[in-house]
């Protein structure tokens, strides 16, 4: 039986780095569990409801799934490399070590670019769906996606400076992930905003029922986004406000768990289109809130058939059916 005479303060480093790992794979996996389960509430949505525009929303649906399922395998990797970190540098076996990192390194810059390819994704994503709501107006996205081409410029350079597992936290995304907030504030100002001015001008020409599901449609945007933003807020304070040394699980599980409510936020909304509902709105109106949400139509109106009523009555209808 081999015995290691090892610094106390050193084998307390190798087994925190082993340890804050296990955190972060642990809430990895716990919210790609509930990712799976919005995926498969999903799957009958995209088969049988949406028929507009379904071929793009079947790819950013299954690309979303798949770069949840490549964050928690580089996530479990680098677990298993921590843990090996742990037991190399117990035996003092220095040069094993080293390439233990080395391999450490690669796969957290690999995962840290994902991160950047996977917001792309999303926010483009959400992009288009202001896009589609404003009519296809080009001019109104201009300012957001020029935030997602920048944050996608700053994440790749800050994603390209490899950080290794001994690090208790990843490169230190402050920057992007503010950019990230700014742009789905945006966003959200903007898609909510016009739902809601919509609401606003058919109000007296429809029956209560319709401009309920405005509503619904409006808390379904802010709901989802706010999930996002609230992750990256706490991960912000968390790393500003915090002490680190005493406050490391709590700043990893944060982090860890960015990527996978990165896609389950857009995934959310399609769950709420299928259920025709929000919280705390029972009304089912699904065909609105799928044209609202994802097809090319998205009940948008002229601003002067808003006020005939025979005009919009029939488009809601029109929506309805679809």
């Amino acid at each position: 039986m081999s015995n290691y005479t090892i610094d106390a303060h050193a084998f307390d480093n190798y087994y925190y780095t082993a340890l804050l790992a296990t955190f972060r794979t642990c809430t990895q996996l716990l919210l790609f569990g509930i990712l799976l389960v919005l995926l498969f509430n999903t799957t009958y949505l995209l088969h049988t409801w949406i028929r507009a525009s379904r071929g793009w929303l079947v790819a950013a649906t299954c690309a979303m799934g798949l770069f949840a399922a490549l964050h928690l395998a580089l996530q479990i990797a680098i677990n298993v490399l921590s843990w090996r970190f742990f037991y190399l540098g117990v035996q003092g076996d220095t040069a094993r070590t080293m390439s233990v990192l080395t391999r450490g390194s690669v796969l957290d810059v690999v995962d840290d670019c994902l991160l950047v390819a996977n917001n792309i994704v999303t926010d483009g994503l959400f992009l288009h769906r202001c896009y589609v709501i404003w009519g296809q107006n080009i001019k109104v996205i201009i300012v957001p996606a020029l935030f997602l081409v920048v944050t996608a410029v700053i994440g790749f350079i800050g994603a390209s400076q490899p950080d290794g597992i001994v690090f208790s936290y990843h490169n230190d995304f402050r920057m992007a992930f503010g950019m990230i907030i700014l742009t789905n504030l945006t966003l959200m100002a903007l898609t909510a905003g016009r739902v809601w001015w919509i609401r606003r001008d058919i109000v007296t020409v429809l029956e209560p029922s319709v401009t309920r599901t405005y509503d619904t449609v409006i808390a379904m945007i802010l709901e989802s986004g706010a999930i996002y933003c609230i992750s990256l807020i706490l991960y912000l304070i968390a790393v500003a406000c915090l002490d680190k040394q005493d406050s490391l699980p709590a700043i990893s599980v944060f982090r860890a768990a960015i990527p996978q409510i990165m896609n389950i936020a857009p995934i959310l909304i399609l769950v709420r289109v299928r259920s025709g509902r929000s919280v705390g709105d029972e009304t089912s109106s699904s065909g609105v809130l799928e044209s609202s949400c994802w097809t090319q139509h998205s009940s948008v109106m002229r601003p002067a058939d808003i006020h005939q009523p025979e005009v919009a009555r029939s488009a809601v209808e029109g929506l309805r059916r679809q």
